[in-house]
């Protein structure tokens, strides 16, 4: 399970002593879309003769082990607002907000050696690590939910004095999560003003805890001024 935050929310929880303990585990961009099924497709789905297929759907695959989305046995693949991947569509993500709202940093309450994801050992890691995992094996070897913490936050990624780990590399970053969390390269790393010397440079390594994040953000945000629109470039 997630909890996912805000600056200002965040502020409001260290004030009470909560995610003191969580550290920094990955950074991922803010998806600007999310894909989801169609008005109308949620409300083909309530009805009986969807809940019915479905039943009988599911009882075929179960026992033949595959099922085709042209199978004539049911209707259901038939229906028009299901067939040909019409069920579904692109919509705005409320959670993107240029200048506010672009990235967002994973902080767990485990050790960075349990933290766990997809692909955490493969490089180049932006184009391969999924999102962390928010369960992992208790001292009884029993798979054990937690609550990751999960903070939007914005920095402008194409900022000549910012670079992140997928921006070493000629193409693909070097760097898998596994590497980045064990400190082969800073998650953020500022490099000051001058863009020449280490003065007034930031490092924000895996492992640091929201406030010390929260903190060091808010201190590149200062150096980089505020938000521009044409310092960004669709990708």
């Amino acid at each position: 399970m997630e909890k996912t935050i805000n600056f200002q929310e965040l502020e409001r929880c260290l004030k009470e002593g909560l995610f003191e303990q969580y550290k920094l585990c990955y950074i991922n961009d803010v998806p600007r879309t999310y894909y989801d099924y169609t008005p109308d497709a949620k409300e083909y789905r309530k009805t009986e003769e969807w809940k019915e297929e479905d039943k009988r759907r599911e009882a075929k695959f179960k026992r033949e082990g595959r099922m085709s989305s042209d199978d004539p046995e049911f209707s259901i693949f038939r229906n028009p607002i299901l067939r040909r991947g019409s069920e579904c569509m692109d919509y705005p993500n409320p959670d993107y907000i240029p200048g506010e709202q672009t990235l967002l940093a994973y902080f767990t309450p485990l050790a960075l050696e349990n933290q766990w994801g997809d692909d955490w050992d493969d490089a180049p890691y932006d184009c391969n690590a999924g999102s962390p995992y928010d369960d992992a094996y208790n001292e009884k070897g029993e798979r054990e939910e937690f609550e990751m913490l999960e903070m939007l936050f914005y920095l402008p990624k194409q900022h000549m004095d910012i670079k992140f780990p997928c921006d070493y590399g000629c193409g693909n970053s070097p760097f898998c999560i596994r590497d980045i969390n064990a400190g082969a390269v800073a998650w953020i790393y500022y490099r000051g003003k001058d863009g020449k010397s280490c003065k007034g440079a930031v490092a924000i390594h895996g492992g640091c805890n929201p406030a010390e994040f929260l903190e060091k953000i808010q201190l590149i945000q200062a150096a980089v001024g505020p938000y521009d629109p044409d310092d960004e470039y669709d990708e």
